[in-house]
């Protein structure tokens, strides 16, 4: 009698493999696309206070009137000051825009002439930016 020592799977048995691993990738590629989305609109959140924070320090180190206004129906947003037109513009990731608020003013001495609320709406909701008088505190509300 001859005995053989086969090694491998069985066809059922990858099958099997291949069934676990399709309701796994089902179950944490749509989890993971939110989260993605979630990151990056935080991500731009924090640029847009960067780039209030920007602007102010602008306007006080070189004396001057500086803008955020946003274009592109809230989709985006630009920094103005009077020697460059448009000094940067940055997008909003897909799916979050200003729904109300803006522009955002600095005085040359870095104090905003319209403080006020920003509402930004979010894929996960919106957030409300408080932008108060003087020297361009920012509180972020969900």
């Amino acid at each position: 009698m001859k005995t053989t020592n086969e090694n491998g799977f069985t066809f059922l048995e990858m099958l099997l493999v291949l069934s676990v691993i399709a309701v796994l990738t089902a179950v944490i590629l749509p989890i993971g696309d939110r989260w993605i989305t979630k990151q990056s609109e935080e991500e731009a959140l924090y640029t847009f206070i960067a780039t209030i924070h920007h602007a102010q320090a602008y306007a006080m180190a070189n004396e001057t009137y500086t803008a955020i206004r946003f274009r592109n129906s809230g989709r985006s947003y630009s920094l103005f000051a009077p020697s460059s037109e448009t000094y940067s513009t940055i997008d909003f990731p897909e799916g979050m825009y200003s729904v109300s608020g803006g522009p955002v003013e600095f005085h040359p001495n870095g104090h905003i002439i319209n403080p006020g609320t920003i509402k930004l709406r979010t894929s996960t909701g919106d957030k409300r930016l408080t932008l108060q008088f003087q020297h361009g505190r920012v509180l972020v509300y969900d």
